[in-house]
């Protein structure tokens, strides 16, 4: 029976972590990496304030925030807004469970304790290095996180009344009225649901994607629109379009056939042709990963003030 624990330790280790779990040496480079830039940002301030920087005020502040767990909206309010602001700015960029808070604070201290390294560009180097090993480790973790939240959001849809899902995934649910969807001239554009900017502008017919496009048939006439489309929805439409194509080559191929007779010479031709049509095709290649989007149109007053709300920090990783 002594031994029960470690059977029970080996066991837990042999268990796959999930792809939205950081591994234990994620979880030490990150904590290092906000450690390295908690220690840069307190030299920074301190440097700035002269005589008026309190150290013990500044760590005091940015533990707090930090060991919370949550961003602070109005950092001014506190005792100390830049050891505020800048714990609200991790806590943004990488969620609480992700680091060691203690870890943090304790590499902190050891960073400014420290002497200047002789090499600075040997040292800036290594930094450089660390913060591009997270966001490579970083990025699929939160993007397995983002798409969990996508399918939740879809499956909570689907049985919600008043939603219409269309080709292609695409969620519909419409406010009554009787506006035709091409002269809407406004929209709010939500990208990504657990990272994302809501954008609300000027938006035309031509600026929605394609998947919602293709389906302005099933669009009814109504005060507003809003679309929930799937990450992989431009991928089906290229799927569709595609066989759209491979459809129209066979009709012509067989019309061309029915015309001209069955000659394996015309065959031939032809079959060449589509080879060489084929072999011009350009891939879809997305520039990176596509994730959900929510969009809402309307016809409104296009001369309105366009209004951005940013939920994350600009070089969120």
């Amino acid at each position: 029976m002594k031994q029960l624990p470690s059977i029970l330790l080996l066991t837990a280790c042999l268990i796959p972590a999930t792809a939205q779990d950081v591994s234990p040496e994620l979880r030490r480079d990150i904590s290092e990496l906000i450690s390295l830039y908690a220690a840069d940002s307190f030299r920074s301030v301190s440097e700035s304030l002269g005589k008026a920087f309190v150290p013990n005020i500044y760590h005091e502040q940015f533990r707090t925030v930090l060991l919370s767990g949550k961003p602070v909206d109005e950092p001014e309010k506190t005792d100390c807004p830049m050891a505020t602001g800048r714990a609200s700015v991790f806590l943004k960029q990488f969620e609480p469970r992700d680091f060691d808070c203690q870890l943090v604070l304790e590499r902190m201290h050891f960073h400014l304790a420290e002497t200047p390294p002789e090499d600075v560009e040997k040292s800036m180097k290594e930094r450089i290095n660390l913060s591009e090993k997270v966001r490579e480790a970083y990025r699929p973790v939160l993007r397995a996180r983002e798409k969990s939240k996508e399918d939740e959001i879809l499956r909570g849809n689907a049985t919600r009344e008043g939603v219409v899902t269309l080709e292609f995934g695409v969620q519909m649910e419409t406010e009554a009225g009787g506006d035709d969807i091409r002269s809407i001239n406004r929209g709010t554009t939500e990208t990504g649901v657990a990272f994302y900017t809501r954008t609300t502008r000027r938006l035309e017919w031509s600026d929605l994607p394609e998947a919602i496009r293709l389906q302005e048939d099933k669009l009814p006439k109504a005060r507003s629109w809003t679309f929930w489309v799937p990450a992989d929805a431009a991928a089906q439409v290229e799927e569709f379009k595609k066989k759209q194509e491979e459809s129209e080559d066979n009709r012509r191929a067989e019309l061309m056939q029915k015309l001209m007779g069955a000659h394996g010479g015309v065959g031939a031709v032809i079959s060449s042709g589509k080879k060489k049509k084929a072999a011009h095709r350009r891939p879809h290649l997305p520039e990176e990963e596509p994730v959900m989007q929510k969009i809402k149109v309307w016809k409104d007053n296009p001369d309105a003030p366009v209004e951005t709300q940013p939920d994350v920090v600009s070089d969120m990783i």
